[in-house]
């Protein structure tokens, strides 16, 4: 009976021993590592994804991200040196490095939420400091794009200047469209309305003075065209003229020498004629013999003498031909 009752006793001891036990027993999430503190003292190990054993309600756990994260910032003021006011939605995206040492420097110098010191309050200030340089008109409709890559550079600075900058990297920073209040949004909308009508009626001057341009280049070519056929058909039409001057060129030097060859054979006719003419008026038979036909071809009965100045008619003969036969006939009849 005694046996029995030291081993029921045994049991039940080592049965609360190991419920005592379970309280310590924890879970270390994917995408985390774990820290663990001691009487408000971070312990300097961690702990990787998993089931872990602490002591039970001495020791406490915090899991720590260590993939990509995106924090997010809600209506961060933005106010304008004239006093007006946008409201900014603002994503950060950053990653804390999975290796123990970095863990551990930058848990235990910004706590668990480290991204609060070196993010979240350091978000506000920079802003400010951006939107003090600009009118709201500015900001909402110029400047907006350029704060993204300020606070980019502006928190890896911060960053780097905590010596993390091995440990937190910062990929990009991503900003939703200024919020304005109601009164403030209408007279955007108005401005955005005028300034796509401004651009409309821009797009539509640039579009008219390219259909012109167009237009005019158009004509460019047609008269460069017309005047190219111009120059064609005036080459043309002078090689024509000249083809013709040759050809008539040609043709009167044909003639030419056709009337030069035809006055040199009647020069020649002419010449040969004189010629025999001489031969022939250089015979006093020849003369004397023409005469005698002159005469019985014009011969007249005269009764009585021949007066001595009647005029024989030897016909065409020369003058002095004529006179030469009048004496030689006038001699015949003495």
């Amino acid at each position: 009976m005694f046996k029995q009752l030291i081993f029921i006793s045994l049991f039940a001891s080592s049965q609360a021993g190991i419920l005592s036990l379970i309280p310590g027993v924890h879970e270390c999430q994917q995408g985390h590592k774990c820290v663990y503190y001691r009487g408000g003292s971070m312990l300097n190990y961690t702990n990787n994804p998993g089931y872990h054993f602490k002591f039970p309600f001495i020791t406490s756990h915090h899991d720590i991200q260590i993939t990509w994260q995106t924090d997010k910032l809600t209506d961060v003021v933005c106010g304008s040196n004239r006093g007006g006011r946008a409201y900014l939605d603002i994503e950060v995206v950053n990653k804390l490095h999975h290796s123990e040492e970095c863990i551990l420097k930058t848990v235990s110098e910004h706590t668990i939420e480290y991204d609060k010191p070196l993010v979240f309050d350091y978000i506000p200030s920079e802003v400010a400091q951006f939107c003090k340089n600009y009118t709201l008109d500015d900001i909402v409709i110029r400047e907006f794009d350029k704060l993204d890559e300020v606070l980019l550079e502006k928190l890896q600075d911060n960053v780097r200047s905590y010596g993390l900058d091995d440990c937190l990297s910062i990929k990009t920073v991503r900003i939703a469209r200024p919020k304005l209040d109601d009164r403030m949004r209408a007279k955007f909308e108005e401005i955005e309305h005028e300034e796509k009508q401004k651009a409309l009626a821009i797009q539509q001057k640039e579009t008219e003075k390219v259909r012109l341009e167009a237009q005019l280049q158009r004509e460019i070519m047609e008269k460069e065209r017309q005047q190219k056929t111009n120059e064609i058909e005036m080459n043309i039409q002078k090689m024509k003229t000249q083809a013709d001057a040759e050809r008539q060129k040609i043709i009167d030097e044909m003639e030419f020498e056709k009337k030069r060859r035809q006055a040199d054979a009647e020069r020649y006719r002419l010449e040969q004629i004189a010629e025999g003419n001489e031969l022939l008026f250089s015979n006093p038979n020849y003369i004397k013999l023409e005469g005698f036909k002159a005469s019985h071809n014009n011969a007249k009965l005269i009764i009585g003498d021949v007066p001595q100045n009647a005029l024989i008619n030897l016909g065409d003969l020369p003058q002095q031909t004529q006179k030469y036969v009048y004496d030689s006939f006038n001699r015949t009849s003495a």
